[in-house]
């Protein structure tokens, strides 16, 4: 009757230590969590205002706005995003940091850019090449900031 006690022990102390490291790898694993949802650190994820198609102006508050478009229909390859901003009265305004994050929401994760800088041509148009690496849904996450604080968070959602 030892030997049984002794077996059983052994044999749960067995399947513990085997299967212990596999229910601690999930524990770790991050959740994709919907727009505006607070992580458990208390800090809320940025909500994108979804934006109208390319050529439309889109609101940005304080009498700015901007146009949106790009070098060519998004396909397989690298487009180019352009984006000008403009003040109340229609003049042209570039004194705004533009950033952006390209991935596809049903893969998140998978082919995320993260937030890259756009570059300023000599024509005052925000410039930002987005490479689209498979066919399916696709969103761009477009971030304006002004003087170090977010103006405008706003995003395009399309398929390829």
């Amino acid at each position: 009757m030892h030997s049984m006690k002794t077996l059983i022990f052994l044999i749960s102390l067995s399947l513990i230590t085997s299967l212990l490291p596999v229910a601690l790898s999930g524990a770790d694993q991050r959740v994709n969590k919907p727009p505006g949802a607070k992580d458990t650190s208390g800090e809320q994820t940025p909500v994108y205002t979804p934006m109208p198609p390319p050529g439309k102006k889109v609101p940005l508050g304080g009498g700015y706005y901007l146009i949106y478009g790009f070098d060519k229909k998004p396909k397989l390859g690298t487009v180019i995003m352009k984006i000008e901003l403009f003040a109340g009265g229609g003049k042209k305004d570039t004194s705004f940091e533009v950033k952006a994050d390209a991935g596809m929401p049903s893969m998140r994760g998978a082919h995320e850019t993260g937030d890259r800088p756009f570059a300023l041509s000599k024509k005052g148009d925000y410039l930002l090449p987005v490479n689209i690496v498979m066919p399916g849904d696709w969103e761009i996450r477009v971030t304006v900031m002004k003087s170090g604080k977010v103006f405008f968070r706003g995003r395009y959602n399309f398929d390829v």
